[in-house]
């Protein structure tokens, strides 16, 4: 079959590397000028390796990833540490990220404590996450953590990440953050573009074609139905897979991702490498030392660190210049570690369609592979159910994309 992949993200890559593994005749289409979606990477020129535009790791339980980079040749390539996560309380940081450092974190009582024990635990044991489709995070939270664990816990994470969506959020978005987190976590040498790069070499070695800064105009999930083929840039095509963004209806919610990103002499987290920020009077939700991760050595021997948010489509910060975004930053900054001089670069990447929302009863509405227009299909990250946006879950969505469009071909 002929088969159009349209876009270039890990959903696209996986997608077309499976299918023309499988002696397809795929051509992808890239908007832009690089492959890797939310997770492309870009390089100064003292720099040995690669750094994503917006924070990147694995958990050593993505299964997807591993046996992708396993089936490439690269896994000598994979790096796994253990770093520390850590919030800030009324400007000090407590170390949260194992049940030792639950029970010494000072700001609950031993009975909230255990509390919060049992909440993990549950989810974490527990594979039953559709009837948590039927809850919020905070009735879930509430009713086993306890409402003053959710106040110092949970609640400014919520509310930092999705706002005024915060109150609808499904408990089963929370559980299978729990569910997939592990204390070790995984990185590439070279960053992600060394993976994006073994598939791109695949694809094309594999008879596949990829075409970048190229935004054709792709088949619409409303109309042609009936077709057999179609035509994209006057090529025909038996099947279409669609792995950028649509409009659904019901419409679901999406936030924008922005990350800034400063390149200093001296780290301005010290031994952390995630912060979540609980001080909502924060202009940022997490501060992600990424050279406490990757050592600095492999940046020029300097410090990079991001200060994300997610936002709503409106926010007065995406409108904003690195220049003014930085001058609003910094004073916060400055309350992390008050030694912080800004003096080398900084980096602004605003992606939108970075978070769907998953509100009360996802997986009714969340796209389906197979659309209403014959030959056409969708896999973008709006799909990804149970599990919330990630590398990973690109991967598998890719390639169950590809094996559904292959057994269509088949038929």
């Amino acid at each position: 079959m002929k088969i159009a992949v349209i876009g270039g993200g890990f959903t696209g890559l996986a997608a077309a590397y499976t299918l023309t593994k499988r002696h397809h005749k795929v051509t992808l289409f890239e908007a832009g000028p690089v492959l890797g979606g939310l997770a492309y990477g870009f390089k100064e020129k003292n720099w040995d390796w690669s750094l994503e535009s917006s924070y990147h790791h694995w958990f050593t339980n993505d299964r997807a990833v591993l046996n992708l980079i396993k089936e490439l040749g690269l896994e000598k390539k994979l790096i796994i540490k253990r770093p520390v996560t850590a919030n800030l309380y009324r400007g000090k940081t407590y170390q949260l990220d194992s049940p030792l450092s639950l029970l010494r974190f000072p700001l609950l009582p031993l009975a909230d404590k255990l509390r919060t024990a049992a909440l993990l635990a549950f989810l974490k044991i527990t594979p039953f996450w559709k009837p948590l489709e039927n809850l919020t995070a905070e009735q879930l939270l509430t009713s086993i953590g306890g409402s003053r664990a959710y106040q110092v816990l949970w609640e400014p994470l919520l509310v930092g990440k999705f706002g005024n969506f915060a109150p609808n959020v499904q408990a089963a978005w929370f559980w299978a953050r729990i569910q997939k987190r592990t204390p070790r976590l995984m990185y590439m040498e070279g960053g992600f573009k060394t993976l994006i790069d073994a598939l791109e070499s695949a694809i094309k070695k594999q008879g596949g074609k990829i075409i970048k800064n190229n935004s054709p105009c792709p088949p619409s999930l409303r109309s042609g139905a009936g077709r057999r083929e179609f035509s994209i840039q006057n090529v025909k095509f038996d099947k279409a897979l669609l792995t950028i963004p649509q409009a659904q209806v019901p419409p679901i919610p999406h936030l924008w991702a922005q990350t800034l990103i400063l390149e200093t002499k001296e780290p301005i987290l010290k031994n952390v490498y995630w912060l979540n920020i609980t001080d909502r009077s924060f202009p940022f939700l997490a501060a992600v030392a990424h050279t406490n991760f990757m050592d600095k050595k492999y940046y020029g021997n300097h410090h990079l660190t991001y200060f994300g948010n997610y936002l709503p489509a409106n926010h007065p910060y995406l409108s904003m210049t690195k220049e003014q975004l930085l001058k609003k930053f910094l004073p916060f900054i400055q309350r992390l570690c008050p030694s912080t001089i800004y003096d080398l670069r900084s980096y602004l990447f605003t992606a939108p369609f970075a978070q769907p929302v998953h509100e009360l009863h996802y997986s009714s509405r969340a796209p389906k592979l197979e659309t209403s227009v014959p030959n056409v299909f969708l896999a973008n990250m709006d799909s990804i159910v149970p599990w919330d946006r990630g590398v990973n879950y690109a991967i598998e969505l890719g390639q169950k994309a590809a094996s559904l469009i292959n057994k269509y071909g088949s038929k």
